[in-house]
């Protein structure tokens, strides 16, 4: 019982309404704060606003306690199963997650063709003050009906956009097409350095050759 307690009081928790509420334990394992996701019929819709369905072990803040936690990509939150309660956690107060697999995923504010955003990434490569990163998101194509007796229409669906990639310097994010051009505009003094790697490397916009690019630039 006293284990149980430990646990409610680090993690912090709503379990009703719109409130919120922080307990919280030991300092040194981070805090981890959330409220009850709210029932929603999903039936009807078909496809799934996870890329990953499966909760998996993560450290949650750089703590060293460990959760079963999945991220939502629809609606960019984390979720974490407390028996049969799913829990979504409160963003700005869980901003670092390092599960098992090595995957690690950080909130990450910056601006958005013109508006602050603050968003979950899957971080790549992260050395000398230089992040690469990855945003995933999931749209969802409302359903359509049939236009006449000919059209069968279309159900609700979730589909995955494609995936975005980023680079953070210094703490400042700002989009990366992983062109060569691009990258020389961000280090203008490293031109010499920047083509000979791209000329030895054929980069595309996928996680290994973004992570690749990343380890580069840290270098620099």
């Amino acid at each position: 019982m006293k284990k149980i307690f430990f646990i409610a009081a680090f993690l912090g928790f709503t379990l009703a309404g719109s409130a919120q509420v922080t307990l919280q334990g030991d300092g040194s394992l981070g805090t981890l704060t959330f409220r009850k996701s709210a029932d929603f019929d999903e039936a009807s819709i078909i496809g799934s606003k996870y890329t990953n369905e499966e909760f998996s072990l993560s450290k949650v803040n750089k703590g060293t306690e460990k959760f079963l936690i999945r991220y939502n990509t629809y609606n960019d939150i984390m979720e974490y199963k407390n028996g049969s309660d799913l829990l979504e956690l409160i963003k700005e107060q869980n901003t670092y997650f390092e599960f098992d697999d090595g995957t690690v995923y950080e909130l990450l504010t910056y601006d958005l063709r013109g508006s602050s955003v603050s968003r979950y990434h899957q971080i790549l490569s992260d050395r000398n003050n230089i992040k690469v990163s990855k945003f995933e998101s999931i749209k969802l194509e409302e359903a359509r009906a049939a236009a006449n007796s000919y059209d069968t229409g279309s159900p609700a669906s979730y589909k995955r956009n494609r995936d975005s990639y980023y680079i953070t310097i210094n703490g400042k994010t700002s989009e990366l097409d992983g062109k060569r051009k691009s990258v020389q505009s961000l280090f203008p003094s490293k031109t010499a350095e920047i083509k000979k790697f791209f000329k030895e490397n054929k980069i595309r916009t996928n996680d290994e050759d973004m992570t690749k690019l990343g380890n580069f630039i840290a270098t620099l």
